[in-house]
Parts: C-alpha cells; structure tokens; sequence
C-alpha cells in the first residue's frame, strides 16, 4: 500500500510570507521604539508630535499611516532581502556581508519611513503662522519640562 502525499506546490511560500511578517513587524517595532524611546528628557520626536494641536497631530497620524502602509505594500511585493537573509544563515558557509547586505536593505527601508514622517512634522510646522508657533513652542517646552509620556504627570514631574 503505497501512499505517496501530494507535494507541495510551493514550499517555500510559508516560509518567504513569515519572514516579511517577522521583517515587517520588526520595522514598525523599530519606529514605535524611536517615537516612544523615553531617556532622561525622553523623546523629542514623541514630544514634538504631542506638543501639536489634535487636528494638526490627526493629519499627521493619518500622513504617517499613508507611509506605513506604503512601505509594508512595497514589502511585500520585495522579498528579496529577506530571502537573501535566510539563504545566508542557511549556507553551509556563513557568508556576514549578504546577512549584512540584508539587514542593511532593511535598516534602510526603516530610515526611509523615518524621513518620511520627519518630513511630514516639518511641513506641518512650516505651514503654521508665527502666533501658532510660539504656541507651539510653549506645548513642546511643557511637554519636555514635565515629561507626562514617562508616566509621572505634571505632578510629579515638579516635585
């Protein structure tokens, strides 16, 4: 009784489609961590969009996701660096400068999306009128002085 099971037609599918999803995911990690990295004045970057009025952060958000969702359309149709990743660690000889070449497509894909969005926040600021600005530079100077995005509010960012 020999059973033989259907082949798979593409083996290799999973595998490329959980490699971008880990690719992916790990670059919008990358941008969280950047726009939410808290240091002894925390982030700029964090303060600097919370400091904006709620339409003018709105727009941005909406801006930010319109690049977001660009970059992981453009992914998807791009596997290359990741399989040229995966073909790196599964040589039977480790080849460092294509896992670097690869990671290196990735870092960089990350600073594009990066410069996109400093990009967006400063045309936003540009379009704002002297009075909007020293109104801005008041909320960001509150918002840096108090530092509420590290959990310690207004409160206990004084004492």
């Amino acid at each position: 009784m020999d059973q033989t099971k259907a082949k798979r037609r593409f083996p290799w599918l999973k595998l490329t489609l959980g490699v971008s999803l880990v690719l992916n995911v790990l670059v919008i990690g990358m941008l969280w961590g950047v726009m939410t990295r808290t240091s002894q004045q925390g982030s700029l970057l964090r303060a600097s969009v919370a400091a904006l009025p709620a339409d003018d952060r709105r727009e941005l958000r909406r801006a930010t996701g319109v690049i977001l969702r660009a970059a992981r359309d453009q992914t998807a149709g791009n596997t290359g660096g990741s399989q040229q990743m995966i073909a790196a660690l599964r040589a039977e000889e480790f080849d460092p400068e294509a896992f670097s070449d690869a990671l290196r497509q990735a870092q960089d894909r990350l600073l594009r999306i990066s410069d996109q969005m400093h990009d967006q926040l400063l045309v936003k600021v540009s379009e704002m009128s002297p009075q909007d600005r020293l109104s801005y530079a008041e909320s960001l100077e509150d918002r840096i002085k108090h530092r509420p995005w590290r959990g310690g509010g207004r409160e206990r960012a004084r004492d």
